[in-house]
């Protein structure tokens, strides 16, 4: 039974082709042990992939239960005991209605009441910063949300790092950010951060002069050598790249699943399921092939896993964009899994498993319907 503790994205123009890709720099720089984390000494970026999670951060908004309670209720109910998921919802009510949808769980359900509007995206609110020597967790959160001038909810958004830090008095601590960035802009292992390349436009002549000063600014506050893309999907990060452990990153194959579906009966239920239908453009493609020849470049080796890119640019079949777990000598991946799509779901399944996980899959139907699917929708604030 439940534990319960009571108390849309983007677009950018085309880079480089694959060749150039593959000879370009990669900008990267090694963290110099600066940084601007008030009390936690050593904090740096949370890995994705490596550590026991402890305590998770999710939204709620009743608006919004046709597209997160199916993921919210598949995921919470396989995480184990001891898990505290702090549950930010705008009022009491809307937390108890998330209560009631999903039991059966075995982790702590603990209510954050914010008292104002906030969308269900847990993700780019912040970036969680910490060090298993002390037991507080910074957020570091950006100077401003997209559309916050017109939108209630974003603007919300932007005081959620501030209301954790009062729920969770002295083990959280709020720190603002003098850069704009969405959190999802970031995958990080516990040696790099790889970071998409539209947080330059973001910040070019803004926040900073020059990309080497933004590199620079990103490494001293995380802790971590920075990867910036120079090219990549239109994307957040992690719809495309998972860290998996040991120098090792997962990156979507977009021929990989064409290839597949060429030889399954579900290839015109993906393309019903995708607006406009599936993208395997040449075009597309190399941006992912991009991808794979700057992490080798930056000494990472790599596995490709199927994705289906809609042509909307936006909607992804994707199978990185996951909560990673350690427990008990076991790696653990939360996969999204697509009900039109049970053929690229088993040969992603298989892919995971080769690389040492145990695969709990998650329904993300409804989600990625809206651009972003698990990794997106939940955030991690504490991992020992």
């Amino acid at each position: 039974m439940n534990s319960v503790i009571r108390g849309w994205r983007y677009r950018l123009p085309v880079g480089v082709s694959l060749g150039l890709a593959a000879a370009a720099i990669v900008l990267s720089v090694w963290p110099s042990g600066a940084g601007v984390s008030p009390g936690v000494s050593g904090a740096a970026l949370l890995s994705d992939c490596d550590g026991t999670i402890r305590q998770l951060v999710m939204h709620y908004t009743d608006e919004a239960a046709d597209t997160v309670i199916p993921t919210y209720r598949e995921f919470l109910r396989q995480l184990p005991a001891g898990v505290i998921v702090h549950v930010v919802c705008p009022e009491t009510r809307t937390f108890d209605n998330l209560v009631a949808a999903v039991p059966g769980t075995q982790c702590t359900l603990s209510p954050v009441i914010v008292n104002h509007p906030i969308t269900s995206w847990s993700r780019d609110r912040w970036l969680a910063l910490g060090t298993p020597a002390d037991p507080r967790t910074v957020l570091w959160y950006p100077r401003g949300e997209d559309g916050a001038g017109v939108w209630p909810a974003r603007a919300g958004d932007q005081r959620v790092a501030t209301d954790l830090a009062a729920a969770v008095r002295r083990k959280v601590l709020a720190q603002p950010a003098d850069l704009d960035f969405d959190g999802g802009d970031f995958a990080a292992d516990n040696e790099t951060a790889f970071v998409r390349p539209a947080i330059v436009l973001r910040n070019l002549q803004r926040t900073v002069a020059t990309r080497a000063e933004l590199v620079a600014r990103l490494s001293d506050v995380l802790k971590r050598r920075i990867v910036l893309f120079e090219e990549a999907p239109e994307h957040h990060t992690a719809m495309y790249l998972m860290p998996v452990g040991q120098r090792t990153v997962l990156v979507g194959d977009p021929r990989l699943a064409e290839r597949l579906l060429a030889e399954s009966p579900e290839k015109s239920a993906v393309d019903a399921y995708l607006p406009g239908g599936t993208d395997f453009t040449e075009a597309t493609a190399a941006r992912f092939d991009a991808v794979v020849a700057q992490c080798q470049a930056a000494g990472y080796r790599v596995v490709r896993i199927p994705l289906v890119p809609a042509a909307d640019g936006r909607t992804y079949i994707t199978y990185v964009n996951a909560i990673l777990d350690q427990r008990e000598n076991r790696r653990i991946v939360y996969m999204p899994v697509f009900r039109c799509a049970e053929t690229l779901n088993q040969a992603a399944a298989a892919v995971w498993s080769e690389l040492g996980y145990e695969v709990r899959p998650v329904d993300c139907d409804a989600c990625a319907r809206q651009f972003g699917t698990l990794h997106c929708l939940v955030n991690v604030l504490r991992r020992d």
